[in-house]
């Protein structure tokens, strides 16, 4: 008995560490502050939290549906004090029995309702399933994780285009020159610096070509302007000019910086997509 006590004291901290992890990364869509719960808590007393976004880690019951599944607060017993998640989409299904934290906006069960406001929650709900759980708490869904840290709600990106790949290659030859530059600088190793400024401009080169086939006229212009600088670099380099190459390099990294910010999106997996 104490060991299964321990267990679920461990299962309940990895939980809570998932989840906290999780609101970090992924604050609620509507920006209010993430609520962590317990499932049985949120059974209980449901109202105080409807409409609020929280953060549920508990045992996976039941499967409802494709997308639909109940967690409970302790998989060793049957509580009846489940909680309905509801999900748009899940890269896998939810093992039964293991722990999840369940992330997202607490509503009271109304099939009607949600079949007009959030229809796509409800894709393939059983009529016995709807009954069951009519007025009572659910969680729809926009992370499911699972103790190893995945994210099964998360939708995965859209594969690149041709011309997507190339630019992504592309730029991690420029991220690559860019740090073999500064290294060099560090060293004042003039023939390293004036390689890899030489990689930077053919990279420059590329990217204002990528963006100016787009007609993105700000792109192609700051693209432009990493050639000029990785020009100035490499004949600063040659020449031990070793301040000059410093600042810019400074310089560059802004412009860098500027194109990123405004045309570069960071996803959930932690890769990097170019903007719509």
């Amino acid at each position: 008995m104490k060991t299964m006590k321990k267990i679920l004291v461990a299962v309940g901290l990895l939980g809570a560490s998932i989840g906290l992890r999780a609101q970090q990364a992924a604050p609620g869509p509507t920006g209010k502050p993430i609520v962590p719960v317990a499932a049985s808590t949120l059974a209980e007393n449901p109202d105080p939290y409807y409409g609020e976004q929280v953060s549920l880690s508990g045992a996976v019951d039941q499967h409802l549906a494709t997308l639909a599944f109940s967690v409970d607060q302790d998989k060793t017993k049957q509580t009846a004090k489940d909680i309905l998640v509801l999900s748009r989409h899940l890269n896998q299904p939810v093992d039964l029995n293991t722990y999840v934290t369940v992330i997202g906006e607490v509503v009271r069960f109304d099939p009607d309702d949600l079949a007009r406001r959030a229809k796509d929650y409800m894709t393939d709900l059983p009529h016995a399933v709807m009954d069951g759980y009519r007025g009572r708490p659910a969680i729809l869904a926009t992370s499911v994780i699972t103790t190893s840290g995945v994210d099964l709600a998360r939708r995965p990106p859209p594969p690149l285009t041709p011309a997507e790949e190339a630019f992504d290659k592309v730029m991690k030859q420029v991220g690559a020159a860019n740090r073999a530059l500064r290294t060099a600088l560090d060293e004042s190793d003039a023939k390293a610096a004036q390689e890899n400024a030489l990689l930077l401009q053919q990279g420059f080169k590329q990217t204002s070509a990528f963006w100016r086939t787009r007609r993105v006229a700000e792109a192609t212009g700051w693209s432009q302007d990493g050639l000029k600088l990785a020009e100035s670099i490499h004949s600063a380099a040659a020449a031990g000019r070793w301040d000059e190459v410093k600042e810019t390099i400074g310089t560059l990294g802004k412009v860098c910086q500027t194109c990123h910010t405004a045309h570069r999106d960071r996803l959930d997996d932690g890769t990097f997509r170019i903007k719509p």
